[in-house]
């Protein structure tokens, strides 16, 4: 492995610890908080920062924008708030537990899949052993007694769909930076998101945000928690392919349990240590160097 690719595995690794502290965050919100409204707020926040950086730094492109070009801008937004909902109505039909382990669980198998079909890039060996591994981990983590389980065919289709829109406004965003800047394609993606989601803080209740909770917990989610994680995670994603870069990210469940385990009081089983092992030595595996 290069040091630019150790330097890409690394970058994702700590955008997914960031991205990982949502839930712990969310789990200290003000009560009766829309978590619909709090992604919404997410977007619109990260749009503005990553607008503001890129005025800041003139990384706007100066380059024609061509209808490929176009198409990737449409569908990587598109897919940024399709996520948002999909994660969001998938978890709250399908349960947090089932629901976080197949969307996030399928992540890696969309992006080895969509990575190989439209990018051409062959997952190396490791890749297959680690996120099994990963995947093994996340259902230790989230363990559930099948017995009493009750799967929500709908629930789990919108779980699939948060993985594949979250894989491609990953693939888009990949494709776009051989081009463009960094700056300019999360401008677009989280800017344009935050505007197509406007619609759910008019139908919310937004008077919690006038709370010091609710501005801190908006101040961490939008700036840390989004639009530094992203800064990370783009930078990292230009050194490393998108199916390792969606492995990666696994560094996400790994941080919320452990944050739910110390800062929650969360029950810790022995699958829950487990599934943190697994995952933690999956990321070794694919940070590694040769």
């Amino acid at each position: 492995m290069s040091n630019l690719s150790l330097k890409g595995s690394i970058l994702i690794i700590l955008a997914g610890v960031l991205w990982g502290t949502t839930g712990t965050s969310q789990g200290l919100a003000p009560v009766g908080v829309s978590s619909s409204t709090v992604g919404s707020m997410r977007l619109i926040i990260a749009g503005v920062f990553f607008t503001t950086l890129l005025i800041l730094t003139k990384d706007y492109t100066k380059k024609n924008l061509r209808k490929e070009d176009l198409f990737f801008l449409i569908v990587g937004t598109l897919s940024v708030v399709f996520y948002q909902l999909s994660f969001f109505y998938g978890v709250r039909i399908s349960g947090v537990a089932v629901g976080t382990l197949i969307g996030i669980g399928s992540s890696p198998m969309w992006g080895g899949l969509l990575g190989y079909l439209f990018l051409g890039e062959k997952p190396a060996k490791i890749w297959y052993l680690s996120t099994f591994l990963a995947i093994l981990g996340l259902i230790f983590l989230s363990f559930i007694d099948i017995s009493s389980l009750h799967i929500n065919f709908t629930g789990v289709l919108l779980m699939l769909l948060a993985g594949f829109t979250y894989v491609v406004y990953s693939l888009c965003a990949k494709k776009l930076m051989t081009k463009f800047h960094a700056n300019f394609v999360m401008a677009v993606y989280f800017m344009g998101g935050g505007i197509l989601m406007m619609p759910v803080l008019f139908m919310n209740d937004m008077s919690w945000l006038l709370s010091l909770r609710g501005s801190i917990l908006m101040i961490h989610l939008g700036i840390f928690a989004t639009f530094l994680a992203y800064i990370l995670f783009s930078r990292g994603l230009m050194l490393v392919p998108v199916s390792k870069a969606t492995t990666l990210s696994l560094s996400e469940p790994l941080t919320a349990s452990i944050l739910g385990i110390t800062v929650l009081g969360e029950r810790v089983t022995m699958m829950n240590i487990i599934g943190i092992f697994l995952i933690f030595t999956s990321l070794l595996l694919l940070s590694r160097k040769s």
